[in-house]
């Protein structure tokens, strides 16, 4: 129960899985029901098996029902619970199986209280069983008011939040909050997991997440299709290559990163290739400006560096690599403009397009099979002439339109990095680092996914391992603290990740 499963689903295909499994397994809702329930009060005595006093606060969907459970379930186990309607019950609106938790909880002697802030001053835990994936619209005021209260109480008091599903006011399919949300501690969530708990804002107040599929039998899932494939480190570990003890340089791929247009900018030039060292590449070449070329004189000195004056003189730096990483550091000036013209045709060589490359080529897009797109989102707001709000909201249709309009391999950045390719749904890295959050980053993250490219994984394959090492590196690194890291604090990590494989 405590490990997630890979599947990413929307909210509406949880429910066509809960229908499918109804009808199919002869499940009743309650059934359900009743076991989210009792799984719930499981987690909460692992989580706060001191706490005595008990709010649930619910609300007049079937998440409300869950609550109810909870509540009789923690009474019977002699915790003191109040709960509360977070807004005024239209009984002819409830679903069959809600009226029933609600009437077994009040049946068994115990109340409903309407919503009093009051209450929470004696408080060891609040359960959110208000909304779950119910969010349609805007919150009305009475659920603005309860989750700010809710939230208000934890920050004030210390009391635990415990969100039955999704975070009551987080968008389970996009991750957004268009007003407040609940500020959980743990969440559970239930049947399938929902894309948008991995998503925008989510990673800030999902807190730690459980799931339990209730049962429902492994035949049910292969007939409602995924959103999304979750992936992480462990679970890419097997598609890491391996070296043999008789290998030498070029079995191991030559890397030609293009970039350093302006001299101020070279430094991110400087990172990508090293990071495809770091990450096996068996040699690295660099293509830079003149005007970038003194300090690009003092990078490492295993990197092959050329200051391209002559045009003409790309081709064949092109032909004698096996990967083309173009972008870091590159800028917008005329060099950079001319160089970007030249290479953003090459179809024949695996290419991996990021930075300013990208700004370039949302001035005049074009598809391309063949190449990685690394965009963060505003970079990706540039190539789909969106805002990046509406990047950000909906960023797996983000994805999804990006790869259709450029082609290639997508790799959207920021937290629940996604990944797509063509005819495949996307996949979703699931983890958020804010240690990530700094310059150089990216430029590091491309030269990992051509390190690995040139060493022969797959354009998909090098994508996913790239942004779980690079995640994995920073996630070691963040030990040290959640600020002060610098891109090239990455490197030992990565090359020690990648070392455990071989």
């Amino acid at each position: 129960m405590e490990s997630l499963p890979t599947s990413l689903y929307t909210a509406q295909a949880v429910r066509e899985i809960d229908h499918v499994a109804i009808a199919h397994e002869k499940i009743s809702a309650y059934t359900l029901m009743s076991r989210a329930g009792q799984t719930a009060f499981e987690i909460f005595k692992k989580r706060w098996p001191m706490a005595q006093k008990i709010l649930v606060c619910c609300g007049s969907g079937n998440n409300g029902g869950d609550g109810f459970v909870f509540a009789r379930i923690a009474q019977a186990a002699g915790l003191s619970i109040t709960v509360y309607d977070v807004k005024p019950i239209d009984m002819q609106r409830l679903s069959v199986e809600a009226r029933q938790a609600r009437e077994a909880w009040l049946s068994s002697g115990h109340a409903v209280s309407p919503f009093n802030e009051i209450d929470f001053l004696e408080v060891d835990v609040v359960i959110d069983a208000i909304l779950g994936t119910g969010l349609q619209n805007e919150l009305d005021e009475a659920y603005v008011r309860a989750i700010t209260i809710v939230n208000q109480a934890k920050a004030q008091q210390g009391i635990g939040v415990f969100a039955l599903d999704v975070p009551s006011g987080l968008n389970a399919d996009t991750g957004t909050i268009s007003t407040v949300a609940i500020k959980a501690d743990v969440t559970l969530t239930f049947i399938g997991l929902k894309i948008g708990l991995f998503c925008a804002d989510a990673y800030d107040w999902v807190g730690q997440l459980y799931f339990d599929d209730l049962g429902v039998d492994a035949s049910v899932y292969r007939i409602v299709r995924p959103r999304a494939h979750r992936f992480d480190y462990e679970t890419i570990q097997e598609k890491l290559p391996l070296k043999k003890l008789t290998q030498h340089k070029g079995q191991n791929g030559h890397v030609l990163v293009i970039g350093g247009g302006e001299i101020h900018y070279s430094g991110a030039a400087c990172l990508c290739a090293e990071a495809a060292y770091r990450s096996g590449a068996g040699l690295v070449s660099v293509v830079v400006s003149p005007e970038a070329l003194p300090l690009m004189a003092r990078a490492a000195p295993e990197l092959m560096i050329y200051p391209l004056v002559k045009f003409s003189e790309l081709e064949t730096l092109i032909e004698k690599a096996d990967v083309i990483v173009i972008g870091p550091g590159l800028g917008q000036n005329k060099w950079s403009k001319r160089v970007f013209s030249l290479v953003k045709t090459v179809h024949h060589k695996p290419l991996i397009v990021d930075a300013d490359a990208l700004n370039l080529l949302a001035c005049d897009p074009m598809h391309n099979p063949h190449w990685i797109l690394t965009p963060h989102p505003g970079e990706a707001s540039r190539l789909l002439n969106h805002s990046i709000t509406d990047v950000q909201s909906e960023r797996s249709s983000a994805i999804e339109a990006l790869q259709q309009k450029l082609g290639g391999v997508i790799v959207l950045k920021g937290a629940g990095t996604l990944i797509k390719s063509a005819d495949r749904p996307p996949f979703l890295y699931s983890e958020a680092l804010p240690v990530l959050a700094t310059a150089g980053t990216g430029d590091v993250l491309a030269g990992i996914i051509a390190g690995l490219r040139a060493q022969g994984l797959s354009s998909l394959e090098a994508s996913q391992c790239g942004v779980a090492v690079h995640g994995q590196a920073a996630k070691q690194e963040q030990v040290l603290g959640d600020r002060g890291m610098m891109a090239s604090d990455l490197f030992l990590h990565i090359r020690s990740l990648l070392s455990i494989c071989s």
